[in-house]
């Protein structure tokens, strides 16, 4: 196809969804920031919501296009675009480790990770060293895609909407199980594939809705579902406990993350088809955006980690204001380096296997 597939709106909410795990990473400073902090994880969400719709309308375009999807070809441009910088970050920090101790992580733990289970190494064991913790996200996410071109290719559009109902039906049997044994909300729940699988269901439901058609809301329409879906956030934090260091109940787990998910679900509509023209920096911003998520922890845990790696971080551990943003800066210089020296030439390759062309690297 001669016209790419691009939505810059969606690169804004790719640097938004970033930023609010940046802020969760982030130690605590004031009490006004810690309210801000404590809806980061949320972008997590975000983004599940935001690949999935992605890769389900790109699959859903093939489709149409070609009568067919091919998974071998989707397999490749997934691989491509993931693992290159995925198994950097993930061995690179495994070599840190061993000059920094207190982000070390264990060989079992490398492996995990190596055949992208990493969520499920958390979920026996917790959160490991800071450095690779954002790698668990990944995992899920691939376990996902897994099924989701074949389900395309043999089933269409119907298919694909009775598996995402099912999957999000699935979600909250699964909680429900979790509340009754008294599972702690972070990390377990948090990271399970069935709990997050709920997100991407949401994306697929979303794309599914939307293709062939245009949402168009008024500006201001769009502000207040936003406002609201931010509201919504809050609620599941703060009320329901979704991010609780000990047992919730069963009720609590099934609000906090129905009302996360719808949250989660009203951001991305509000952004979604936005007739604004996007900055270029921060269209800029969402295009290295996963450099920024796999390298963010590296410069916070390198400025904020006590004992400082050096002597002179103690001066921008005890002035959070000018550590944050240096932190925020060595982050988006390294993305910047990574994506055009390492990722693009790689993208750039991956072209060969695209029937639907997206945005050029």
């Amino acid at each position: 196809m001669a016209k790419r597939y691009y939505r810059p709106e969606l690169d804004a909410l790719r640097f938004f969804a970033f930023a609010c795990v940046f802020c969760d990473h982030l130690p605590s400073t004031t009490p006004w920031v810690e309210h801000i902090e404590s809806l980061g994880a949320f972008g997590m969400c975000i983004f599940f919501v935001l690949s999935s719709y992605l890769i389900v309308t790109i699959l859903l375009s093939e489709r149409e296009t070609t009568g067919t999807v091919r998974w071998k070809n989707f397999a490749v441009r997934r691989i491509l675009r993931i693992w290159p910088l995925y198994f950097l970050v993930l061995f690179g920090s495994y070599w840190l480790g061993h000059y920094w101790p207190s982000n070390h992580i264990s060989g079992h733990a490398v492996f995990a990770f190596s055949i992208l289970l990493g969520n499920l190494y958390i979920l026996q064991h917790g959160w490991i060293a800071g450095v690779a913790n954002p790698l668990w996200s990944l995992s899920v996410e691939e376990q996902f895609y897994v099924a989701v071109p074949a389900i395309t290719r043999f089933g269409g559009r119907r298919s694909l909407t009775i598996i995402c109902i099912a999957t999000i039906a699935l979600a909250y049997l699964v909680l429900l199980w979790l509340g009754h044994r008294g599972t702690t909300p972070d990390p377990t729940v948090w990271v399970n594939s069935f709990v997050q699988f709920q997100f991407f269901a949401a994306g697929g439901l979303i794309a599914l809705r939307s293709y062939d058609r245009r949402v168009a809301l008024p500006l201001l329409t769009r502000c207040v579902i936003a406002a609201s879906g931010l509201a919504l956030w809050k609620t599941a934090a703060d009320v329901f406990g979704m991010f609780s260091l000990t047992p919730v109940t069963p009720r609590q787990l099934v609000c906090g993350y129905l009302i996360a998910l719808l949250g989660t679900t009203l951001i991305f509509v509000s952004v979604l088809d936005l007739q604004l023209r996007i900055p270029q920096p921060l269209a800029y911003l969402g295009k290295i955006s996963y450099g920024l998520y796999l390298f963010h922890d590296l410069f916070i845990s390198l400025i904020f980690d006590t004992p400082p790696l050096w002597p002179r971080m103690l001066y921008l551990q005890h002035h959070k204001l000018i550590g944050i943003p240096v932190a925020f800066g060595l982050t988006v210089a390294t993305a910047a380096v990574s994506y055009h020296f390492f990722e693009r030439p790689i993208l750039k390759f991956k072209e060969r296997f695209e029937t639907i062309r997206t945005r050029p690297a």
